[in-house]
């Protein structure tokens, strides 16, 4: 046995520091795995000829890779950087990102009250694991006014001062972006044009949005919002690209409208 408690699976996203570039691939530290090593090859790093790994990845940079091999008895995991969608790629750093932030809270939160860090994970980290409740989504409800829920077994002292943290701390800076176009659908007709429709505004993370109206049929506005303007384009593309498929796979047509045409 390997000893390790926690291992990667085939397949999951990880999220690694580069600490070595080889000839034939990189090593990196797993950030979450206690700083246990994969290497990616060079084949995993991009569907392109790698002619420098430099020009991918750097020593210090850190990036969301895949696993595609794992090993727990020989300590040995490999990971691909290519095999990761931009979609996977944004998912896992703001995850990652969050999940910094809720960390460096609980041990501000320990600091401004005295109270022993492993007081506070039994009476707030391990009761919100056990309702399944993420800490940051917690906080991002304590943020928008919500009070400290009555399951957190903290003083009250403790929960004011967590109150507080967290409208400070968790601002939400919400970007969006849009885009006018004009559909027609011959097969299907707006029914088909509603479906579309409803399937992109089923894109987004939690506390995402795509938003689809019309300005007077065929003309129709699509909105994306998200936390960052690269996400909400990211996002309207998306959608734009659902839309378009649903569509143009059954006679239709979307096009982007001239300025003229969105008045």
């Amino acid at each position: 046995m390997s000893g390790i408690e926690k291992f990667p699976e085939v397949g999951e996203l990880v999220i690694g520091t580069v600490t070595k570039v080889e000839r034939h691939g990189v090593r990196v530290k797993l950030e979450e795995y206690d700083g246990l090593e994969a290497f990616v090859p060079i084949s995993e790093i991009s569907l392109k000829w790698v002619r420098n790994i430099r020009d991918y990845l750097r020593e210090g940079q850190r990036a969301v890779f895949k696993v595609i091999r794992s090993s727990p008895t020989t300590l040995e995991v490999d990971a691909s950087l290519r095999r990761v969608s931009q979609r996977e790629r944004t998912e896992k750093m703001m995850a990652w990102n969050q999940y910094l932030k809720v960390r460096r809270m609980l041990m501000l939160l320990s600091e401004k009250t005295g109270i022993d860090i492993a007081m506070i994970e039994e009476g707030l980290v391990k009761p919100a694991a056990d309702r399944h409740i993420e800490l940051y989504r917690l906080f991002e409800e304590i943020s928008s006014g919500d009070d400290v829920p009555d399951w957190v077994r903290l003083p009250d002292e403790a929960k004011t001062i967590l109150a507080d943290m967290c409208r400070r701390e968790i601002k939400r800076i919400v970007s969006t972006v849009k885009k006018f176009v004009k559909i027609r659908s011959l097969r299907g007709g707006v029914d088909m044009i509603r479906t579309a429709a409803e399937e992109a505004m089923k894109l987004g993370m939690r506390g995402e949005r795509v938003i689809v109206t019309t300005i007077g049929a065929p003309r129709y506005l699509i909105r994306a919002e998200a936390e960052t303007a690269e996400r909400a384009e990211q996002l309207l593309q998306e959608a734009v690209q659902t839309i378009t498929k649903i569509i143009t796979t059954h006679g239709g047509t979307v096009e982007a409208l001239s300025e003229g045409e969105k008045k």
